[in-house]
């Protein structure tokens, strides 16, 4: 959406990544007083250093407000729809911890892993980074 904020614009020029200078079109601008920026989260920043609102910046080149925000936008919310329910996720984090604890005080004590054994700790080990991995897109 940047770009299509920007060609509406006059005297535009870019100032870093992401960053822009333009005149503004809400009032009689001879030099660039409009700074546009792209967030992080795709956002589109506006800011008049003469003074204007950014409402009527926006609908000086026939936009809305809304158009300066992505689309998908959550706000706040998870971008991922979580798969499972994070108290069963939970749940399932100590049962498997549970599980490397056991072998663990096992091989503290001395006593030999099987390889029946192994599997099962290397199962506990790769659902708890599954684990993480799931939670992570819920950010």
């Amino acid at each position: 959406m940047v770009e299509v904020i920007l060609n509406r614009l006059q005297g535009v020029k870019q100032k870093a990544t992401h960053k822009w200078l333009a005149k503004c079109p809400a009032h009689d601008d001879r030099s660039p007083s409009l700074g546009v920026r792209l967030a992080d989260d795709d956002k589109v920043l506006i800011h008049c250093f003469g003074g204007c609102q950014v409402a009527d910046v926006v609908a000086s080149v026939g936009l809305e407000l809304s158009d300066l925000f992505p689309k998908q936008a959550s706000y706040g919310k998870a971008t991922h729809k979580p798969r499972f329910n994070a108290a069963d996720l939970l749940s399932l984090c100590v049962q498997e911890s549970m599980i490397l604890v056991v072998a663990l005080g096992d091989c503290w004590a001395g006593r030999a892993v099987s390889d029946e054994d192994q599997a099962r700790i290397q199962r506990a080990v790769d659902t708890l980074f599954d684990i993480r991995q799931e939670v992570r897109k819920w950010r």
